[in-house]
């Protein structure tokens, strides 16, 4: 038996035919929850496009993972509606990934000024650059941090 994912499915679409050549990859998680991948030089676009167009005003996080064996890092924005109450419990994972070598993106604070800390974190944890953003700069780790970003996965620290 299907479950019945309109709602998603329905955004999802929305986003397909507005962009068709810049949505790498989508998925339905499950009900409320759905996974959007972008090409990262057109993240940008779809973030003002969901927020002015599909209602996703707020930001809950931005994560980062280290997939160092396929040699790049994703970056995914855990977006919201609080405006719109019958959405109000959905989340949408927008997703892009960038080289390890080159973890360089376009910040989205100025689509979402909630982002700012969170895309601080990870440029400090994993040293990925956020093009644009008002103040990148260290969030969490002493001043006299000098080490590498400490959530790459490749980073070995010493242990006694």
């Amino acid at each position: 038996m299907s479950l019945s994912h309109e709602r998603e499915d329905g955004l999802i679409q929305k986003l397909k035919e507005n962009f068709p050549s810049d949505i790498k990859e989508t998925n339905v998680i499950r009900r409320a929850r759905l996974e959007v991948t972008v090409a990262p030089e057109r993240i940008k676009d779809v973030a003002i496009f969901l927020r002015d167009k599909l209602g996703f005003d707020h930001p809950n996080g931005v994560s980062a993972v280290d997939y160092n064996r396929e040699n790049r890092f994703e970056i995914v924005y855990h977006i919201s509606s609080i405006r719109i109450k019958e959405m109000r419990d959905l989340v949408l994972d927008l997703k892009e990934s960038v080289p390890r070598n080159a973890p360089k993106v376009g910040s989205l604070v100025s689509v979402w000024s909630g982002v700012e800390n969170y895309e601080r974190e990870s440029f400090e944890m994993f040293g990925i650059i956020f093009d644009g953003h008002p103040r990148l700069e260290k969030l969490f780790l002493t001043d006299n941090w000098d080490g590498p970003p400490p959530l790459r996965k490749d980073i070995r620290f010493p242990t006694d």
